[in-house]
């Protein structure tokens, strides 16, 4: 619990923000009906707006966090540890999400006004997803386990603002694209929280064990090289003959 507090506390106008962020949806959603405010949400659209959506949201994807976390492990290799930790808070996300998505048969959007009887219609309904794995929204949760490892690790002011402003943006992405209501993102902004919160506190709690790992591996992979090294030196002594 000290810990945790600890984590908190260090990162608390990102942790603020997002409880604020959390009850503020949570009072629309006392408010509005999940039609009516899926409605109220999607009034505005454009084919500009709907083209930048469409981009913003692949940061949400899974792809998006391996394609990131391959550029930091080649091309960043002081950063890592960061690497690790985005790796990490997506697969727990992932699991949490998915985990609920089958327990919680709800429907789509378009699904939803369609058995509803509803004549609302959106132009993104043609290309939005279908089904009952609604709940939650697991690009939200990846995004939100994203930005909270980020700003956990780098504990600067505009960086925590910058971070939460690009998950919020991903989180409307999936209202606006009708893949999702409101309630879908809230929860799966919720779920990268935690996500996010609880791989940080689980590489706190074993960084030592994990850098005494990583310096193993270095060592052996070191000598292995050294040991293939010689052998090359070796046959090319033998071959000069």
């Amino acid at each position: 619990m000290k810990t945790l507090l600890e984590v908190i506390n260090k990162n608390n106008f990102f942790y603020i923000s997002s409880l604020l962020l959390i009850v503020g949806c949570g009072f629309f959603l006392s408010i509005y009906t999940r039609a009516d405010g899926f409605i109220f949400l999607n009034s505005y659209h454009t084919a500009m707006l709907t083209v930048i959506f469409q981009n913003i949201t692949f940061c949400g994807d899974g792809l998006f966090t391996l394609l990131l976390f391959s550029i930091i492990i080649l091309s960043f290799k002081k950063q890592r540890k960061l690497a690790l930790l985005l790796l990490i808070g997506f697969l727990i996300s992932g699991i949490f999400s998915q985990i609920l998505k089958h327990l919680i048969a709800s429907p789509r959007p378009s699904v939803y006004f369609e058995s509803h009887h509803y004549t609302y219609f959106l132009d993104t309904f043609s290309n939005c997803r279908i089904g009952f794995h609604s709940f939650p929204s697991g690009h939200t949760a990846s995004a939100f386990a994203m930005v909270t490892i980020v700003t956990n690790y780098f504990r600067r002011r505009h960086i925590w603002a910058i971070s939460l402003l690009f998950a919020m943006t991903i989180g409307y992405s999936r209202i606006y694209l009708a893949h999702h209501f409101l309630i879908d993102v809230l929860a799966g902004a919720f779920i990268g929280i935690l996500s996010g919160t609880l791989t940080i506190l689980w590489y706190n709690k074993n960084s030592f064990k994990i850098k005494k790992l990583i310096v193993k591996n270095h060592t052996a992979f070191y000598h292995l090289k050294v040991t293939l090294f010689k052998n090359l030196n070796k046959q090319n002594i033998n071959g000069s003959y």
